[in-house]
C-alpha cells in the first residue's frame, strides 16, 4: 500500500480524482508516495510569483516522480481544430484546456520548484508527467505525444498493471544522468507539505526548554492548503485556535520558497519568541509592529517626534514615520505575515503593504481574534483577501476552555483539548493576596512537582507596580526568571499570544464589566493545562 498525503480524500470537487486515489493507494507497493491536490508559490530572482498546481504527485525512491494530471468523464481531442472537449453525463460539452500541456507545464514547474531549494540534489530524477483517464478507454490511436505518457481505464486494474504502467513512463523520462535514492523523495514531500510537524513549546518561559511534536488538525490542513492556493487571507478565531502556529508554518513555507517575509504582531513579547522560534530562517524577519517602524525610521534617518507616554505616538505617529521610511528605503519583502491584527489600527496597513515588492498582488495572510465581546473586525485590511475561520481549540484542557467561553461571543467554537484538572477559583481579601498566592505557588511546584519555569503569574498590572512582586513564600516573583526558585510575573497583555502549562491569575477586580471580560479572556486562555484564579473581593 502507498504512503499518501493525505492519508485520506479531503478534495473531492472531482470524482475521477477520488477515484484514482483510492486505487493508487491501495494498488501501489509501499515504496510509493502519493500527493494528491498538490499546490506551490514559486518566487524567481527578478521574476514575479508564479502559482504551481498538480492534482497528483507520485514518487519512488528508484524510479522517480510523476506529475499526474487527470481528466474524469468523456474526453475528446479534434484534430482539425485542435479542441478538447469534455461531454458530461447528461450529454453537454465543453471545451477544456490541452491536459498533456497541463501535465508538462506542472511538471516543468515542479522542477523548477524543486530545483530552487537549498541542497536539492540536481541529479535526482527523472521528474515526468503522465495523464490519466480513469474513466475512459482510449477509442483511437493516440497522437505520438501522447502514447508514451497516457493512462486509460484499462491501466487501473489489477494493481500490477496499474504499477507497471507506472514504472514503464518513469523509464521513458529518464537519462543517464539521472539518480534516486529515499533523500529525494523526502525533499519532494517536505518541499509540498502535505505532512506538516510543528514543534510547539511546552514551557515558553524557558529558552533551551523541551518541545513536543503536535500534528496538526483537519481543520488546521486544510486552512494551510488555502493558505497555498491564496495569495491573501485573513485568518479568523479564537484563542487557542492554532492561529500564531499556523502563521509561522506559513511563514517557514514561504521562505523555504525563496521569498522573503515579514512577520509582524501586536505583542513585543510574542515577537521575541517567534523571532527565537524562527531563527533558522534568514528569510524571515520578525519584529513587532512598533520595533518595526522604529527600526525603520532609524534606517532612513527619519526623526521620530512625540511624547513615549502618549498612545497618540505609538498609534498614529509611528506609522507615519513607517511610511517615510518606506519611502525612503522602497520595498523588501515578497510576503506579510501578520499575526495580533485584531489590535492593528486602521492606518497601520497601508505602510506595511507598501513594504511589500508587489503591494498590490503580494502576499499577505492576516490572523486575528473574533471575540465580538472584546474586540472589532480589523478595519484597513488589504483587499482582495478571501476569508477563513478557525473553530477548534486545540491549546487548553476542556475545563480551561469552558472557562474561556464564558468570555467570547462569536461563532461556534469546540474543543479538541484533553480533559484536565478542574480550575481552580477563588475570593481573597487584597491584604491575603500574598499570602494565598504562596499557598498556590507551594502546591503546584513542591506538592504537583512542577518547575518554576512552568509557572507564569499573570495581573492586569506591569511587574513593577504589581502588589506581588518580589519574594512570595519560598518563591521569587519576577519578569525575569533565572533562579531555579524564579516564576515568572508579567502582565496580562504583555503576555497575550504567549501560554504555559500552568497559569495563576490574581488581583482582578470585577468593576468594570468590559474590562473585566478582556482582562479574564486573555488571562484564562493563556493557561494550557491548569489554570487557578484568585479574585479580588468586593
Amino acid at each position: 500500500m502507498a504512503l499518501t498525503f493525505p492519508s485520506s480524500v479531503r478534495f473531492r470537487k472531482s470524482p475521477a480524482e477520488v477515484r484514482l486515489f483510492g486505487l493508487l493507494k491501495a494498488g501501489l507497493s509501499d515504496d510509493w508516495t502519493v500527493l494528491h491536490h498538490v499546490r506551490w508559490l514559486q518566487k524567481e530572482p527578478g521574476r514575479n510569483a508564479r502559482d504551481g498546481e498538480a492534482d497528483f504527485v507520485l514518487a519512488h525512491p528508484e524510479h522517480g516522480a510523476l506529475v499526474l494530471e487527470v481528466k474524469g468523464g468523456e474526453v475528446m481531442f479534434d484534430g482539425a481544430s485542435g479542441e478538447w472537449t469534455s461531454r458530461s453525463k447528461k450529454g453537454g460539452e465543453s471545451s477544456i484546456k490541452d491536459p498533456f500541456d497541463q501535465a508538462k507545464d506542472a511538471s516543468y514547474a515542479l522542477m523548477d520548484h524543486l530545483r530552487s531549494l537549498p541542497g536539492w540534489p540536481s541529479r535526482w530524477g527523472p521528474i515526468g508527467y503522465a495523464v490519466c483517464f480513469p474513466d475512459g478507454r482510449l477509442g483511437s490511436a493516440p497522437l505520438p505525444h501522447m502514447a508514451p505518457v497516457l493512462i486509460d481505464i484499462d491501466d487501473l486494474e489489477p494493481p500490477e498493471r496499474l504499477e507497471a504502467r507506472l514504472v514503464e513512463i518513469c523509464g521513458f523520462w529518464r537519462r543517464d544522468s539521472h539518480s534516486t535514492d529515499e533523500r529525494g523523495v523526502a525533499r519532494v514531500v517536505d518541499s509540498l507539505a502535505h505532512d506538516v510537524r510543528i514543534e510547539h513549546p511546552l514551557r515558553l518561559d524557558v529558552e533551551e526548554a523541551e518541545r513536543e511534536i503536535l500534528r496538526l488538525s483537519d481543520q488546521q490542513f486544510r486552512i494551510l492548503d488555502m493558505l497555498d492556493a491564496e495569495r491573501r487571507v485573513a485568518v479568523a478565531g479564537p484563542a487557542g485556535a492554532g492561529k500564531t502556529l499556523i502563521a509561522a508554518e506559513k511563514a517557514r513555507r514561504l521562505a523555504a520558497q525563496g521569498f522573503d517575509v515579514l512577520f509582524t504582531c501586536f505583542n513585543r513579547p510574542l515577537a521575541d519568541h517567534l523571532r527565537r522560534a524562527l531563527a533558522d530562517e534568514p528569510r524571515i524577519h520578525v519584529s513587532g509592529f512598533h520595533q518595526l517602524c522604529l527600526d525603520l525610521a532609524k534606517e532612513a534617518g527619519v526623526e521620530t517626534w512625540g511624547k513615549r507616554d502618549d498612545p497618540a505616538f505609538w498609534d498614529e505617529k509611528l506609522p507615519e514615520y513607517l511610511g517615510e521610511a518606506v519611502d525612503r528605503l522602497g520595498p523588501r519583502y515578497d510576503a506579510l505575515v501578520v499575526d495580533e491584527a485584531q489590535d492593528f489600527a486602521e492606518c497601520w496597513w497601508l505602510p506595511l503593504q507598501m513594504l511589500l515588492r508587489q503591494p498590490d498582488t503580494g502576499v499577505i495572510y492576516v490572523f486575528y481574534d473574533d471575540n465580538q465581546a472584546i474586540y472589532r473586525r480589523p478595519g484597513g485590511m488589504p483587499e482582495g483577501r478571501v476569508s477563513a475561520r478557525l473553530a477548534e481549540n486545540w491549546r487548553n484542557t476542556s475545563p480551561i476552555f469552558d472557562a474561556v467561553m464564558g468570555f467570547y461571543e462569536g461563532g461556534k467554537v469546540t474543543c479538541a483539548g484533553p480533559e484536565g484538572p478542574p480550575i481552580e477559583m477563588a475570593s481573597v481579601e487584597k491584604e491575603q493576596l500574598r499570602s494565598e498566592l504562596s499557598k498556590v505557588l507551594h502546591r503546584l511546584i513542591e506538592e504537583g512537582d512542577l518547575e518554576a519555569g512552568d509557572v507564569v503569574v499573570l495581573t492586569p498590572h506591569a511587574p513593577a507596580h504589581s502588589p506581588v512582586l518580589g519574594q512570595i513564600g519560598a518563591f521569587k516573583l519576577t519578569d525575569d526568571p533565572v533562579g531555579k526558585r524564579d516564576v515568572r510575573l508579567s502582565s496580562i497583555f504583555r503576555y497575550k499570544g504567549l501560554d504555559a502549562p500552568a497559569v495563576v491569575i490574581c488581583d482582578v477586580d470585577r468593576f468594570v464589566e468590559e474590562e473585566f471580560t478582556k482582562l479574564m479572556y486573555v488571562a484564562c486562555s493563556r493557561a494550557r493545562a491548569y489554570l487557578a484564579v484568585l479574585l479580588n473581593e468586593g
